[in-house]
């Protein structure tokens, strides 16, 4: 049977769990069963998960499955209405199907009816009920498997609950199965004794942005990161809630306010919040617009009360952070009484579901019940609880002061002055996401358009460091509608410009830069040079030459000034060959600075990464993330991520770079940000390639370019096409290869791109000798040579000795490959090294000298076996066989290369010591999902424990 194809987002786990059941009914998977309860778990899965996670998606999945396969599938749902009435989930089971009753024996059939009729039965009856219904369900698998479908497990009736759990342990040998879903409350525990439990989590931040772009209207910007922020992970609320957005102006409602909630979700989170006591109600109202520090705070407001204890859960401990809600009485001046707690309004949330205490500390069940109980709230109501905990004497000022805002409605210059030195602060402590969403209701608080302009602007600059490009595309929407001075344009240019140029929107991009560009000439040349440095990056990534003329051209005409981060990359970035040497005289002249700004961290590794100074690279671009992880409010930069994880590549710390590529890719998913995510997902594809996963890399690759036109954005055009070329070579297919390869070059021999086509010519020269093409690869060669200068880096001389050694007939070519595997300094790039060792070895050998082949060829083997680089290792294998040596080869694939990005990344920092809460913290999990992600990588790595970790690590 071949698998599920995974058609729900994120659920590729639970799939393969309803295949594995799906095979067993078939016969194709054998499960040695000891017991009937044991044999009842293998023809039974239970999905376990919240409402709106995707349970009944699954079921729908199955039945298609099992039916497309010949198969049936029969639908039973339980119901609230109908829990009460005994074996109703019977007569819906087997009513409709056409004559079930009339082919029963006589004796079946009136033990069916009378059950049906009565509703109820006796111990002796059960068991005869139950024997009928086997046969039943034994009958109608015959010719095919069956697949008793349960939706709504905990509300089915319990006659019929304890039927079917009967005839499930006693379905052996039959191809009958039960698929059942359920809701964590309400579940039977005999259910959880005999099945195949499988729980359904919320979708990662992967999973969840994944989910939003297959949208029709995809969520972007600030609102698609509350979105996933109130959704929590559940596939139903991110959907509802962005079909909400899409049709209402949200973006004209204030930056903290929480989205509306559709009746559906309402319906599923907070059904029972109607029902609840007033008091009960309000103090989740309290406890919604309050959080945890907040309600400290309100301790000083309250009285003097304690939390309520209940034995047994709570102890006889003070309590914790929450004891402020629970205080006796508080009375506004208008008399309205907003909280007056005690124990019975505490239990009444609980036992609704609503929240749940422990040790004091109040927690909602899910984001959105918290969502369900502010929308449920008037404005005054939630205006005057905000208004409360702003009156805390105790409460921080960065917390009153947005408690202040949230109730306000129309400008207020004393609260907008408060927001913005909260922004302040928030800035001095690295967290520029705070600090713009802060600045950007502080702008909405403004009374004065000269201000409001303003603090857009700055919130626009600190979501740029923050690396959100959607939302500072919002934000300079919203300067350009207001703003009132030329300056105040140029910036908002600024701004808009570096967002698109996280975008394939390359003309766009430019055409804002180069406008902020010229209107700071005037002004100095550093800003003029900031706006220059960042149309740099455009003009690399699209690898357009108008572009690099335009920004060179500009920034010849800028009066001379001091070398820095933006003129390093500008020379670098536009022109990485004919200006190498001026550019690296001004990166190091940059990097010599003391107090570097943050943002100065990406030009500088961009700069040094486009030099071919790739460990340099890997230095500046780690400072930069390790700043940004040590502040747990900047988030994270997506950009920097992936470029950071393509440099470990090109140095050969492929580990770390499947750790890299984790974090890109959770940090680009959860922005929205396109280039970053295709570009990761481009080195995802050449890790797979070089671990010897082909089919995986070019799948990824399919992936990353079905919604995404490489052919505009030269660079990933020629990452993409030399990621295909080494799924090629690791499966020895050299003409597949060299038709990529060759496309990196014009039918004239000019490059594609003009510098990173260059990085090729090696493997091409390579593919090229295998498929007797030496002749067009030579002219490809040739012209790059013309239009390469005397002096380039290290590592593109190196490239261009491999391939003139493999190309050239004369007795110039043993040099060449010599200088290509052995010059000092070539080791920074050890895939490279290895592969010229490699192809040293082997023209040695053909060249009859077996005895001098084997000393590059064992080299290169080491290599490769340290890298993980599978199918390399294999070739050099036989190489060496074939120059004479007699060993075993000495092939060892990396343990570490087998992992997942997620659980490499994951591992490593539990090898360092972390716990899983501090792990969870770091990678934006929960604690449970790092558990699963450790006890799924022990085995690929041979461990019992995560103290054997760094052993391995």
């Amino acid at each position: 049977m071949s698998p599920i194809q995974p058609s729900l987002i994120g659920r590729d786990d639970a799939l393969h769990a309803v295949d594995n059941l799906l095979g067993r009914l078939r016969g194709e998977l054998s499960a040695d069963t000891t017991s009937p309860e044991a044999g009842a778990a293998d023809r039974t899965l239970l999905l376990l998960g919240e409402p709106g996670i995707g349970k009944t998606s699954l079921l729908e999945a199955a039945a298609t499955r099992v039916k497309d396969h010949g198969g049936r599938a029969r639908w039973v749902a339980g119901s609230p209405e109908q829990a009460r009435l005994a074996f109703s989930g019977l007569d819906a089971l087997v009513h409709p199907w056409p004559d079930t009753l009339a082919d029963l024996d006589a004796e079946d059939q009136l033990i069916i009816e009378a059950a049906l009729r009565e509703g109820e039965t006796t111990a002796s009856g059960t068991l005869a009920l139950a024997g009928a219904l086997v046969r039943i369900l034994s009958s109608r698998a015959v010719l095919s498997p069956l697949l008793v479908i349960v939706d709504d497990l905990q509300w089915l009736d319990q006659s019929t609950q304890d039927l079917l759990s009967l005839c499930a342990r006693r379905l052996q040998g039959e191809p009958v199965g039960f698929l059942l879903a359920s809701r964590p409350s309400g579940l039977p525990p005999l259910w959880v004794r005999q099945s195949t439990l499988h729980r359904l989590h919320e979708l990662d931040d992967i999973g969840a942005a994944r989910l939003l772009d297959s949208l029709a209207v995809p969520a972007q910007g600030r609102i698609r990161r509350q979105i996933m922020r109130q959704a929590g992970g559940n596939p139903l609320a991110l959907v509802e809630l962005a079909r909400a957005a899409s049709i209402r102006l949200l973006s004209e409602k204030p930056v903290d306010a929480e989205l509306p909630l559709t009746e559906r979700l309402e319906q599923l989170f907070a059904a029972d919040l109607t029902a609840l006591p007033e008091p009960t109600r309000r103090l989740l109202l309290l406890a919604a617009v309050a959080d945890l520090p907040d309600m400290a705070a309100l301790a000083g407001v309250l009285g003097k009360a304690l939390l309520p204890s209940h034995p047994g859960r709570h102890g006889n401990n003070p309590a914790g952070p929450a004891q402020g809600a629970a205080r006796a009485a508080a009375t506004p001046d208008d008399g309205i009484p907003l909280v007056h707690v005690a124990d019975q309004a505490w239990s009444a949330a609980e036992k609704a579901g609503l929240l749940i205490l422990r040790e004091g500390v109040v927690r909602f069940r899910h984001p959105l019940v918290r969502s369900a109980v502010l929308s449920a709230a008037s404005f005054d109501e939630r205006a005057r609880a905000h208004r409360l905990i702003a009156s805390a004497p105790d409460l921080d000022e960065d917390r009153r002061a947005w408690h202040r805002a949230a109730a306000t409605v129309t400008a207020d210059g004393g609260v907008a002055d408060a927001l913005e030195a909260t922004a302040e602060r928030a800035r001095r402590r690295g967290g520029y996401a705070a600090a713009a969403m802060t600045l950007e209701r502080a702008a909405q608080l403004s009374p004065r358009t000269h201000d409001r302009v303003r603090r857009l602007n700055a919130a626009a600059e600190f979501a740029m460091l923050g690396g959100h490009p959607r939302w500072v595309a919002d934000l300079t929407t919203a300067v350009a509608a207001v703003a009132d001075t030329p300056g105040a344009r140029a910036q908002a240019d600024y701004h808009a410009g570096w967002a698109l140029a996280l975008t394939s929107r390359h003309d766009e991009a430019m055409d804002r830069l180069m406008a902020a560009a010229d209107a700071w000439e005037d002004e100095g040349p550093a800003r003029a040079a900031g706006a220059l440095a960042t149309a740099a990056m455009v003009a690399y990534t699209s690898g357009d030459p108008r572009f690099r003329r335009a920004i060179l051209d500009r920034y010849r005409r800028l009066p001379p000034h001091e070398p820095d981060a933006s003129t390093a990359w500008i020379l670098a970035g536009c022109d990485p060959l004919g200006a190498r040497d001026e550019a690296l005289a001004h990166l190091r002249h940059a990097t010599a600075e003391p107090d570097l700004p943050l943002d100065a961290f990406s030009m500088l590794g961009a700069a040094a990464w486009a030099l071919d100074e790739t460990e340099w690279a890997v230095q500046l671009y780690g400072t930069m993330l390790e700043l940004y992880r040590l502040t747990s409010t900047a988030g994270a930069n997506a950009t920097v991520a992936s470029a950071h994880a393509i440099a470990l590549f090109e140095v050969g710390r492929w580990p770390a770079a499947l750790a890299g590529v984790s974090e890109a890719e959770h940090a680009a998913a959860a922005g929205g940000l396109e280039l970053a995510t295709v570009s990761t997902h481009i080195l995802a594809a050449a890790l797979a390639a070089v671990r010897g996963d082909s089919p995986r890399a070019r799948q990824t690759l399919a992936d990353a370019t079905r919604d995404f036109d490489v052919r505009g954005t030269r660079t990933f055009e020629m990452r993409t096409r030399q990621a295909h070329a080494l799924a090629a070579l690791a499966e020895g297919d050299h003409d597949t290869a060299y038709f990529h390869l060759s496309r990196l070059f014009r039918s004239d021999g000019s490059p594609v791109h003009f510098h990173s086509s260059f990085h090729a010519l090696g493997d091409l020269a390579a593919s090229a000798v295998r498929m007797e093409r030496t002749e067009q690869a030579r002219a490809v060669l040739d012209a790059s040579r013309a239009r390469l200068p005397a002096t380039t880096s290290l590592r593109l001389r190196l490239i261009v000795c491999r391939a003139q050694g493999l190309l050239t007939d004369d007795a110039r070519a043993e040099e060449l490959l010599r200088e290509a595997a052995f010059t000092p300094g070539g080791e920074s790039w050890p895939f490279e090294r290895a592969l010229a060792l490699a192809d040293l070895g082997e023209w040695l050998r053909r060249q009859q000298r077996p005895a001098d082949a084997r000393a590059p060829l064992h080299e290169a083997q080491e290599l490769f076996q340290g890298l993980g680089a599978a199918p390399w290792v294999h070739r050099t294998a036989a190489e060496l066989r074939a120059a004479g040596v007699d060993t075993a080869e000495a092939h060892r694939q990396d343990a570490v290369m087998e992992l997942t990005p997620q659980q490499l990344a994951i591992v490593q920092l539990a090898a360092q010591g972390l716990s899983n809460k501090d792990i969870a913290t770091r990678l934006f999990l929960s604690p449970r999902t790092v558990g699963f992600h450790l006890n799924r990588a022990f085995p690929k790595l041979g461990v019992t424990s995560r103290f054997q970790l760094r052993d391995v690590i």
